[in-house]
């Protein structure tokens, strides 16, 4: 027999255990940077639709606020929505208060924004005179919620701390 072709031994050795341990603790972090980097994704997306929602509710309510000009000049949008009973002005048969009651009803009793509160006053009123807004009063509209998002990335979140929560603010003037 012909010692030449024979295979050595030491040429086809496996893979020595420390070779796993370190091909097993390279994929093992980068699992965790594709978690973490999966949990910061759908955060930010979060966030980025609690923005989205709240404008398109700032820019309806402020289409419904030109439409209703007696509710504007009453002040009636700076309210809060009454959830528990609402005035039914479906059928057209509403006073501009209650339009503007109804109006925040149907904005924000259904609200899928966190914590949300909204004001809406008029810049140039004048209480002195009894006089709330006059008729081409510009107003500011501000809509606030709390989002998920942080300042910083070394703050922790977890979803039972309100304390984590930071306040997030749209505000546009407009004149109706």
């Amino acid at each position: 027999m012909n010692r030449s072709s024979t295979p050595n031994k030491n040429t086809h050795a496996g893979s020595t255990l420390i070779e796993v341990l370190i091909a097993l603790l390279v994929f093992s972090i980068g699992l965790q940077g594709i978690a973490s980097l999966q949990y910061q994704a759908v955060k930010e997306n979060f966030d980025s639709s609690q923005r989205s929602h709240a404008v398109w509710m700032a820019q309806e309510l402020i289409n419904r606020i030109k439409a209703n000009p007696d509710g504007r000049e009453a002040d009636s949008y700076n309210a809060a929505p009454d959830c528990i009973a609402p005035p039914d002005c479906i059928g057209g048969e509403c006073n501009g208060t209650e339009m503007a009651a109804f109006d925040l009803s149907e904005m924000f009793c259904q609200d899928s924004l966190i914590d949300s509160s909204l004001e809406v006053t008029c810049n140039d009123a004048d209480a002195s005179d009894g006089l709330t807004c006059s008729p081409n009063s510009d107003f500011t509209l501000t809509l606030q919620w709390s989002s998920k998002a942080v300042k910083d990335d070394t703050q922790n979140i977890t979803d039972d701390a309100d304390s984590t929560l930071t306040i997030q603010k749209f505000e546009q003037v407009f004149r109706p």
